[in-house]
């Protein structure tokens, strides 16, 4: 009996644990404010109780106070009913109706996926979050970003879509004509596959596509030395010939182009007629990320070559051994 006792009293304090370290918000739970007409959620809400880990987020809430949970420690869930029509929740995390702005990446947790369509942090959103995490979030949240907006929505140089026109920006923000040869042929592919409403990363994406469309494969010998990557861009593009070299080229300044920091690759690649051979790849950098993009390997295989990593290039190992940065 001592013992039964004892279980009972040790799930007695499980259910009280339970009990205080969840909590539901619906519109029982807060008063309505200002004139939202609705419930709302802010810092005197939960105050800074340390006991509550998870947050269930009533459909009647239609205001959220960006302190609301500044000091939940401990928090590691929010949820949100379907039927709210101004928040949601993914992964744990407290977002805008439309995933576009993350409102809180609760403290205590470690990890989660945060939607492609998240453009911006909300004020006190990564609060108690550690820094290493706090700062891994803002270079995803960054990224996509610019990888969502349009040409126009992003600094620096790069093409822009002009009176049905692909200029180039300059960095201080004037526009002009393409001044180069290059310059001037990348941008006639970035006009006749792309638009000027469209997001930057699918520019970039139809960019290789389009790119590995128009080359055809000139199988030379040479092995490129010196400054060459300006050079075999060119050819490559005026003459839609080119090996290897002339595709990573020519893909490394359309990127360029489009804003990317961007570099070719050169090295081995494993050989389809077994060890290993000379090959030539395209680096661009996506948000904080470097990744392969290989036109050329794209136009013999047919497809899987858009945006790899080295672990997952189809054709690796990738062996590099210089890297040479393009830019205009």
């Amino acid at each position: 009996m001592t013992m039964r006792k004892r279980c009972l009293g040790f799930i007695s304090i499980i259910l009280i644990l339970i009990i205080f370290c969840t909590t539901t918000v619906s519109s029982k739970a807060t008063s309505g404010y200002g004139g939202f007409g609705g419930e709302t959620i802010d810092a005197s809400t939960f105050g800074s109780d340390y006991r509550i880990t998870t947050i269930h987020i009533g459909s009647n809430v239609s205001k959220i106070s960006s302190s609301a949970f500044r000091n939940l420690i401990n928090l590691r869930s929010i949820t949100v009913s379907s039927n709210n029509p101004s928040y949601a929740s993914y992964s744990g995390c407290l977002y805008d109706k439309d995933f576009t702005e993350l409102l809180c990446f609760p403290a205590n947790l470690s990890g989660a996926y945060i939607p492609e369509s998240v453009v911006s942090i909300g004020k006190y959103a990564l609060y108690g979050v550690p820094d290493k995490l706090k700062k891994s979030i803002v270079d995803v949240v960054e990224s996509q970003a610019s990888e969502n907006g349009t040409d126009m929505d992003f600094p620096g140089a790069h093409f822009v879509h002009v009176d049905n026109l692909v200029k180039w920006r300059c960095a201080d923000g004037t526009v002009i004509v393409p001044n180069s040869d290059l310059m001037a042929m990348c941008a006639s592919v970035v006009n006749d596959c792309t638009t000027y409403n469209m997001k930057r990363s699918n520019q970039l994406e139809n960019c290789f596509y389009y790119t590995a469309e128009i080359l055809s494969y000139e199988r030379s010998m040479d092995t490129p030395s010196g400054d060459w990557t300006r050079e075999y861009a060119e050819k490559a593009l005026l003459t839609g010939k080119a090996n290897c070299y002339g595709y990573a080229a020519a893909f490394a300044y359309i990127a360029s182009g489009l804003g990317y920091e961007a570099r070719v690759c050169t090295g081995t690649v494993t050989s389809s007629l077994g060890g290993r051979t000379a090959h030539a790849w395209t680096e661009v950098k996506v948000g904080s990320r470097w990744y392969v993009f290989d036109a050329e390997m794209q136009d013999a295989k047919g497809d899987g070559y858009y945006k790899q990593t080295y672990d997952s290039y189809p054709a690796g190992p990738l062996e590099t051994e210089m890297i040479y940065k393009v830019s205009f």
